[in-house]
């Protein structure tokens, strides 16, 4: 049969006027053609059943409904598809997978651990990484840790120093938060007063996200000396510098912070180098400004301090980064 002989029965079907003989041979034909592309036709049907309101209108287009009663054959099947197939192609597009909420924890099915004295206790896990569990923390190891995923969920403040395999994240989960890291440490710490959860890395990159199944995540990827608080209320991320910035260097004995007539932009690149933090100028002109002093022994915002009253500076802090602000200074080079 061609496709006009099949159109033009298809349309005397939809009317009433085919023999018994045309019917059966539109079903003969019908049930050909879709053995051939029966997965096809089951994904479109089951998008069909979601969509009622586009099923609806499918079969008021072709006269699938009569006196209120489906007529369910393989010929009916056929031409709603594919009278309906722009509306299916549309549906596929504005209806993806069903996502993740972004409130809605994920279930982890595993042993919890749960520190009940009032010291810190280690939790050694299967790979060899380890948990520092604060007094009154939980964790739960999935029960196929190490073997597909590398998965836990927090309950508390812990620490976290996770062996390295580039081909088996690791992730937590703490409420609808997600931290995922390929091999790191960082600590994660709610904030039940102020109903937020503070997660920061010490070595390593690590990767923070709010809960959800779409391709477009809601978060941050965090270095060293940095850190991000979650508001469980608002749903919000905010990217920050750590409270006490450490060294991030190999070799901290190797560091020297004592400088005589030196311009402030090689200074503040030793300390980019030192800390791993973004520090920009605003005012390019700073950045010749004249520098003579001795920060060794002092924490990075001590040792900011310190310069910006030498170059009649200020600095602030944006997100993760240090941002310098100022007029000039007297001495350039």
């Amino acid at each position: 049969m061609t496709k006009q002989e099949f159109d033009r029965l298809s349309e005397k079907y939809k009317a009433g006027q085919c023999s018994h003989d045309e019917i059966a041979l539109l079903e003969q034909w019908a049930a050909l053609h879709l053995r051939q592309q029966d997965r096809m036709i089951v994904n479109e049907l089951e998008l069909l059943k979601i969509e009622a309101p586009l099923w609806n209108r499918i079969q008021a287009s072709t006269g699938l409904l009569e006196a209120g009663k489906p007529r369910f054959t393989w010929l009916t099947i056929l031409t709603g598809v594919a009278a309906g197939l722009s509306l299916l192609l549309l549906a596929w597009v504005l209806l993806p997978d069903t996502p993740v909420r972004q409130d809605e924890e994920v279930s982890i099915v595993g042993v919890q651990t749960k520190n009940t004295g009032n010291m810190q206790q280690t939790v050694q896990l299967a790979d060899g990484s380890t948990v520092l569990l604060e007094p009154g923390a939980s964790v739960v190891a999935d029960e196929n840790y190490g073997q597909q995923t590398r998965t836990v969920r927090l309950e508390g403040e812990a620490f976290f120093d996770i062996q390295s395999n580039p081909e088996m994240p690791f992730l937590v989960f703490t409420g609808d938060l997600v931290t995922e890291v390929l091999g790191t440490s960082f600590r994660i710490k709610p904030r039940a007063g102020q109903k937020t959860i503070e997660v920061s890395v010490v070595t390593g990159k690590v990767s923070v996200y709010a809960g959800g199944g779409s391709r477009k995540k809601d978060g941050v990827i965090i270095t060293p000396n940095q850190k991000v608080v979650y508001d469980t209320e608002l749903k919000t991320i905010r990217q920050d510098l750590v409270d006490l910035p450490k060294v991030v260097v190999p070799d901290p004995q190797k560091l020297d912070f004592s400088f005589d007539e030196i311009r402030v932009d090689s200074v503040f690149s030793v300390m980019h180098r030192t800390y791993g933090v973004d520090i920009v100028v605003g005012n390019p002109g700073l950045n010749r400004c004249v520098f003579t002093g001795d920060l060794s022994g002092l924490d990075m915002y001590r040792q900011l301090d310190f310069i910006c009253e030498v170059i009649n500076a200020a600095y602030e802090i944006r997100g993760a980064a240090i941002f310098i602000t100022g007029n000039g200074c007297s001495r350039v080079l």
